[in-house]
């Protein structure tokens, strides 16, 4: 391979401006126009989480990847044991000293030019290196985070520096969709499992408009929206009711044509009506129908010539990050914990036979109550909290502002135990398996602001978050 030169990487700490900054940061505590905060409090917060601040979207949601790795060329397997999966690779052996692995020639990166890989398995006597062009970078076991310059024609490679055999070796990559630190302290969030559509994303949305079936040309589409133009008929859009979820939601229809009434019709095998809903232009709220007996929903409008109609789901919770029991968010090498308050806003939804809202505990461990905490974890018909360990019985507010902190679940006293904190976070999971890089007992609910800070707040502290909650 024909070695080429490009700029200098440097490996920073993954984060964003630090406290205070105004656009992302917390407000100043010292005036200036922001939220003063009491004494002592903003140091100890080592994490905030807060997808409406953040700006996030339903497509930042969307759980995606810098590359591909089985698009990458690779060695021949007579010298090296590779198992590739699409955002991650396995190592079980390496016959060649300097060993070029895997690569990929003319390496174009995302806009912050950034890799980052969290790796395992990596011992003292393995060498294995990033290469750019003529410059090399160790891999070591955590996250690694390299940034580059935005090039041509620059190949990216992974090299074996030594001879081994019998490991297990594994390079992940992190997720590009990032629910955000902004503290300050670099303690991102990294989303998996999410769809940007229906409960997996920015507000819960009961229909995925994506799979309506159009057959004007003069269209537009997603999974939130539609838009019909022109002539042709009566039939606007229609699904089939095997994709249509029959709860009550809202849409917004903008009606930008002459004459005729808008509806949603249920129609059965034989085009007959069932049942119908007039719609209006402006907001509409569409209550769950009595569908028996009907093959598919229709949106229905005699649009002529020149007309235009567009229609808008309106999500429940459009600003909160919500999961769909498929889905998670994990911080790496989080804070080692000896004291600790998590706050947030949240709402649990269904609610599986075993999930929990927000952990520190690690799976597949011989003591599974490990970890500083896990916040409102449920079990067949029962709530608990966990402490260092400790089991506590529970009951849970359906929605809103809810705490912990090490002896106490929303100001009631909890068992503490002996157990030892994590170096994970996991939101929307019971357990994490560092193996696997995978959440357990995942939950259906969604959040706003989460808070995580490395001591207990009082009570006098406790009450000026929860006043002050939109404001921080």
């Amino acid at each position: 391979m024909k070695p080429i030169t490009i700029p200098n990487i440097s490996i920073p700490t993954i984060g964003i401006p630090t406290i205070g900054i105004p656009s992302v940061g917390f407000p100043s505590a010292s005036g200036g126009g922001g939220l003063s905060w009491p004494a002592g409090m903003k140091e100890h917060i080592k994490a905030w989480y807060d997808p409406k601040k953040q700006g996030m979207t339903n497509f930042d949601v969307i759980e995606s990847y810098v590359t591909d790795f089985t698009t990458w060329r690779t060695a021949d397997k007579n010298y090296v044991g590779l198992t590739i999966r699409s955002s991650s690779f396995s190592i079980s052996f390496n016959k060649v000293s300097n060993h070029v692995i895997m690569w990929k020639p003319n390496y174009l990166f995302n806009e912050e030019g950034q890799v980052k890989l969290q790796v395992s398995g990596i011992t003292n006597n393995i060498s294995i290196i990033i290469k750019h062009g003529t410059q090399e970078f160790p891999i070591v076991n955590g996250v690694n985070t390299f940034s580059f310059t935005q090039e041509e024609n620059k190949s990216l490679s992974f090299v074996c520096k030594n001879v081994f055999q019998d490991t297990n070796i594994t390079i992940t990559q992190l997720p590009t969709s990032i629910l955000k630190d902004l503290s300050g302290n670099g303690n991102h969030a990294y989303l998996y499992g999410g769809k940007g559509k229906l409960n997996s994303g920015m507000g819960v949305y009961q229909q995925d408009f994506s799979k309506l079936i159009i057959s004007r040309v003069d269209k537009k589409q997603d999974p939130f929206s539609f838009t019909v133009s022109g002539s042709g008929g009566s039939y606007l859009a229609y699904m089939q009711l095997g994709n249509w979820n029959n709860k009550a939601f809202k849409i917004l229809a903008n009606i930008n044509a002459e004459g005729d009434y808008l509806y949603l019709r249920f129609r059965n095998n034989t085009d007959a009506v069932v049942t119908s809903v007039l719609l209006k232009n402006g907001e509409n709220i569409i209550p769950a129908q009595n569908i028996e007996g009907a093959t598919k929903a229709v949106f229905e409008y005699s649009l002529k010539e020149g007309g235009t109609i567009t229609i808008t789901q309106i999500p429940d919770y459009p600003d909160q990050l919500c999961y769909d029991g498929n889905m998670c968010a994990v911080a790496y090498e989080f804070p080692i914990l000896t004291d600790y308050t998590v706050m947030a806003e949240r709402t649990w939804f269904e609610k599986e036979e075993y999930s929990a809202f927000i952990s520190n505990s690690l799976g597949g461990m011989e003591a599974p109550s490990n970890g500083a905490f896990s916040v409102e974890l449920k079990s067949l018909n029962s709530f608990t909290t966990i402490s260092f360990g400790s089991i506590t019985s529970i009951g849970i507010p359906e929605k809103g502002i809810t705490y912990q902190t090490k002896q106490s679940y929303n100001g009631n006293s909890i068992n503490v135990g002996t157990k030892e904190s994590n170096d994970i976070l996991i939101l929307g999971g019971r357990y994490f398996y560092k193996n696997d890089n995978a959440a357990g007992n995942t939950w259906t609910g969604c959040h706003g602001a989460i808070i995580v800070a490395d001591r207990s707040f009082t009570e006098e502290e406790i009450n000026w978050l929860k006043q002050n909650w939109d404001k921080i």
